[in-house]
């Protein structure tokens, strides 16, 4: 593949990104019963490809019938999920809300930790704070978090991550020109 040819992927894919990091963060509810929904179906394909290859390999595994269990329980899991969806949101941004607390508290302790050795080390905790209070916000806020968190958190990550594809092959092309 020529260099051409692969800047023009990068900047592709960049520009897809950042289209759909906009359409994401247009549309967060959509965006937040979609992915939930995709979960659902995630855990149901699981489940049940679980418990199947766990009947096949009976013979050549030995406890198979706790993969089948377990097959089992992801695919009723699933349904579940699918048949509560507002449960299953709430679920979803309860399980973010606490990463982003707890994210805080162990950032926190490692740029104290390594004050010494890091230069800036304050910028960590600064860092820190924000993620605890927007962990803070999203526990304080459910129910009605549960339906934009997991689309504006996906469209700001999609947004940021187009934009620096489309600067890479920007960077990329100017020192080509250059």
């Amino acid at each position: 593949m020529t260099e051409k040819k692969f800047l023009s992927f990068i900047l592709t894919e960049g520009i897809l990104l950042a289209v759909l990091g906009l359409g994401m963060l247009m549309l967060p509810k959509i965006t937040t019963i979609t992915f939930g929904m995709m979960l659902c179906l995630g855990f149901i394909i699981y489940g049940v490809y679980k418990t199947i290859n766990a009947f096949m390999m009976r013979n050549y595994i030995r406890h198979f019938v706790l993969n089948m269990l377990l097959g089992i329980m992801l695919a009723a899991a699933g349904v579940l999920l699918f048949m509560a969806p507002m449960f299953n949101l709430v679920l979803i941004t309860s399980i973010i809300g606490v990463y982003f607390l707890i994210e805080s508290i162990s950032s926190t302790a490692f740029a104290i930790q390594n004050r010494k050795t890091l230069y800036l080390w304050w910028a960590n905790i600064v860092v820190s704070v924000m993620q605890f209070l927007l962990g803070l916000i999203i526990i304080i806020g459910l129910p009605s978090t549960a339906l934009w968190v997991v689309g504006v958190l996906a469209g700001i990550n999609f947004l940021i991550a187009g934009m620096t594809m489309i600067s890479m092959f920007i960077a990329t092309k100017y020192a080509y020109n250059a």
